[in-house]
């Protein structure tokens, strides 16, 4: 599903304007997305956690070229299911 797609869905059950609710969404996603790159984890009841996690630094090996490269470590969001979405994906 795409976007645009999930945007019509969600106004049509919501029975609003599907360009305000796509605003809504954008404004959702820049405030999530600020607050985990600032270091805060978010909760969502019934759903789970986000939360920004440092990947370390690590060599990885080119067989072609037969060389070790290193990968900087970098930032990356880490979700952890909530209790209620574990026991609905069963």
């Amino acid at each position: 599903m795409n976007n645009r797609a999930f945007i019509d869905q969600m106004a049509k059950k919501l029975g609003s304007d599907a360009d305000e609710l796509q605003q809504q969404v954008d404004v959702f996603v820049y405030t999530f997305l600020s607050q985990v790159k600032a270091g805060n984890s978010i909760t969502v009841k019934n759903f789970g956690v986000f939360e920004q996690k440092t990947k370390a630094e690590r060599k990885i090996y080119n067989p072609t070229t037969k060389t070790y490269n290193v990968i900087p470590a970098k930032e990356t969001i880490a979700f952890k299911m909530g209790a209620a979405l574990k026991e609905k994906m069963q």
